[in-house]
């Protein structure tokens, strides 16, 4: 997230290449900037009101505890947005030491508190399925509870490079918001690369391997025992498939930025676009409420209905029943509170 800040040069000599290079990159700023805008006009109130309904309106329950807690990362991460948008708008860093450390982390800790929460979400959706007897021993809301917390703490540690690495630097009489990896001497770009892949690997990588195995092991399982409303199911594969396209864009442009040379003309394109995939990883932030609304059932004729009561039955936990064996899996799944 670089900005830059200084007098813009003199267009009257330019060659019309250069023009059109101008061109193209207002057009990405203002596309950035309408990126950014939707998130905080959407995603505030939305978030807002998932929040709410999930911590006030519904019954206490594991669903409600996942689905509550990344509610916080993504509001977070909207209330952020208003700055950023001034940033890409006025094309420097206008903000401040505190404001360019803290915005690019909340970002970030929004990043990993979503996936490691998505995670955590197809495990113990995985677990109801394989594993319904020992969830039914096991599953609780205070285990809920104590894995949020770990969450919010490991998503922390993950996204502190931003809070110890990221500060102010101007070249060339330009200001920018950026990675400064000087105080390391010779090992700055061991430690660059170092953190561009982790934040690759634990960021995105292993958590959609691992969501991936859940979720063919659940989907097999289901089709196999269960037939009727996987509803939860449903919504999670959404949310989770919106997250790893708003997302995937900035982690191969970030790890391209980080581990080739500034004047690389990979570098040089991919910066020049960074502001885009930045803007659409805000996005995922504000689109999972306008999932649970267009995920809930006969969408059409509840239009006339409040939202609180669409969200309300697209978040709460659902009873799971099988076709062989009824009796016993209802019985778990009224003392699990088993949604899938």
């Amino acid at each position: 997230m670089a900005h830059a800040r200084g007098t813009p040069p003199s267009h009257l000599d330019a060659s019309p290449m250069q023009k059109k290079e101008d061109l193209a990159v207002k057009e990405d700023t203002r596309t950035a900037c309408r990126q950014c805008s939707f998130t905080f006009v959407f995603g505030v109130p939305g978030n807002g009101l998932v929040l709410w309904i999930t911590a006030f309106k519904m019954k206490r329950s594991v669903n409600a505890i996942w689905f509550q807690n990344l509610a916080v990362a993504d509001l977070l991460c909207c209330l952020s947005a208003p700055f950023s948008i001034m940033a890409i708008f006025l094309g420097y860093w206008p903000l401040g030491l505190f404001a360019c450390k803290f915005l690019p982390f909340i970002l970030l800790l929004n990043m990993y508190a979503s996936v490691l929460l998505l995670t955590m979400i197809s495990i113990d959706r995985c677990a109801l399925v394989m594993k319904p007897v020992w969830c039914q021993n096991n599953r609780s809301l205070q285990k809920a509870y104590v894995a949020c917390v770990l969450m919010w703490i490991l998503a922390t540690i993950l996204s502190s490079p931003f809070l110890i690495f990221r500060n102010i630097r101007e070249c060339n009489g330009i200001e920018t918001c950026s990675y400064d990896y000087r105080i390391l001497g010779r090992h700055k770009q061991m430690v660059e690369d170092l953190i561009a892949l982790c934040r690759l690997l634990l960021g995105f990588v292993i958590p959609f391997l691992v969501i991936v195995v859940c979720y063919t092991m659940l989907t097999h399982r289901v089709k196999s025992r269960f037939t009727h409303n996987t509803k939860t199911m449903k919504v999670t594969i959404v949310v989770i498939i919106g997250f790893f396209v708003c997302w995937l864009p900035y982690h191969v442009s970030g790890t391209i930025l980080a581990m080739n040379v500034v004047s690389s003309p990979l570098f040089d394109s991919t910066f020049k676009i960074h502001n885009i995939f930045m803007a659409l990883a805000f996005m995922n932030s504000c689109i999972n409420p306008i999932i649970y609304v267009l995920m809930g059932k006969d969408f059409k004729s509840k239009l006339k209905r409040s939202l609180k009561v669409i969200l309300k039955n697209v978040l709460e936990e659902e009873i799971i029943h099988s076709d062989s064996n009824k009796s016993n899996l209802t019985s778990e799944s009224k003392s699990t509170e088993t949604p899938i």
